[in-house]
């Protein structure tokens, strides 16, 4: 069992060909993460404990529990890690969903206050509020299907004509985010 940690999060991963066989392994190591805890004088909230199976096969998971001190720990489809949202067939549709939604308020929001501030406080928000955002975490999920990617690239090229006080400028960024080859379409 593999864990990640930061901060006082901690993701414990474990990978098996069969589900029986993941099972007895979670049970086993689960049994061990308790023990450290107790001997650390640590606890686990329940309430908080979530566990999710990646597959990409068509498997009844139904049967697969997890018990600590007889509570079941709670099955998720979908978990919120350090602000990417995974999925439990590692698409990324809800984390793409997400991001365009998120930047697409910014997006308006820069439109609003386009008359009252100048290009370059209008680029600073744009680099802050949108770009930080698509970029985020996009080694992990920039490499989906262009179906989920294509609802961002509007959205971005939205967010780049407003900045269209040089329509010159406008235009190659445009053009750059359209283009197949370029860094944008690589990673968003």
């Amino acid at each position: 069992m593999k864990s990640v940690l930061f901060t006082d999060d901690t993701v414990l991963v474990q990978s098996d060909n069969s589900r029986g066989k993941l099972q007895n392994s979670v049970n086993h190591k689960k049994t061990k993460v308790m023990d450290w805890l107790t001997a650390n004088k640590l606890s686990l909230n329940i309430s908080k404990t979530k566990y999710m199976l990646i597959t990409n096969k068509h498997v009844s998971t139904e049967s697969f529990v997890i018990n600590v001190n007889s509570n079941r720990i709670e099955r998720t489809l979908t978990y919120k890690y350090l602000g990417v949202i995974v999925d439990e067939k590692l698409t990324w549709k809800e984390h793409c969903k997400q991001l365009c939604c998120t930047i697409s308020k910014y997006v308006g929001a820069m439109y609003k206050v386009k008359l009252y501030v100048n290009n370059q406080a209008l680029r600073m928000l744009y680099h802050s509020l949108i770009n930080s955002r698509a970029q985020y975490g996009i080694i992990v999920w920039g490499k989906e299907a262009s179906c989920q990617l294509q609802p961002i690239s509007v959205v971005l090229s939205r967010a780049v004509r407003c900045l269209n006080a040089d329509k010159l400028l406008t235009n190659k960024l445009l053009a750059f985010i359209k283009c197949k080859n370029s860094p944008t379409k690589r990673y968003i």
